[in-house]
């Protein structure tokens, strides 16, 4: 079972930003630990707009993200719908990653996304993260028959959007919420 960590502040975020000196991927965008922290088992939500302006919203059940930076977030299609109507129209997204218990967040947003069909590797990915996930949702004392539930797929086929991040946020609750990320 997961530890939780120390609870999370947007400073100590901004500050390891602001001194990575590692490389970078999506043009400077993500740093090698935010690339690790979106696939670590985290609770992933992804958002769009549909055609009337109201938000959509899925949520992720496991991340890939390439050595280019290409962030590849898979769903339930079934869930999914709306969102994945939003991006074949070619609406912005926006993809939050928190983690429960320490409350650490970010954000990653593009002007847009592709959908893609789902491969093994998406399957063995969500998988695992979605059980990483449900570990951290019960040391944050959550039921375990409800963590079990959230993070279950239910049998459901996957689908996968990919995003190349313009731009990543702090998300993370306190002082300094909502701001860029940036080196």
């Amino acid at each position: 079972m997961p530890e939780l960590g120390p609870v999370a502040t947007p400073t100590d975020e901004l500050d390891a930003r602001r001194n990575w000196t590692g490389p970078t991927l999506a043009g400077g965008v993500l740093t090698a630990d935010m690339a690790a922290f979106c696939q670590c088992g985290v609770g992933i939500a992804v958002a769009s707009r549909g055609a009337d302006g109201w938000p959509v919203l899925a949520r992720g059940r496991g991340c890939r993200i390439d050595a280019g930076g290409l962030v590849r977030v898979i769903l339930r299609r079934d869930a999914a719908a709306a969102l994945l109507e939003a991006i074949a129209e070619g609406r912005p997204v926006a993809a939050t990653f928190s983690q429960p218990g320490t409350h650490r967040s970010i954000q990653l947003k593009a002007a847009g996304a592709r959908v893609r069909e789902a491969v093994p590797e998406d399957a063995r990915a969500a998988d695992a993260q979605s059980a990483v996930f449900r570990d951290l949702l019960i040391a944050a004392a959550y039921p375990g028959a409800f963590a079990t539930t959230y993070s279950s797929a239910g049998g459901q086929a996957a689908i996968a959007i990919e995003l190349v991040p313009e731009s990543a946020f702090v998300q993370t609750p306190g002082p300094g919420a909502g701001s860029r990320l940036e080196p």
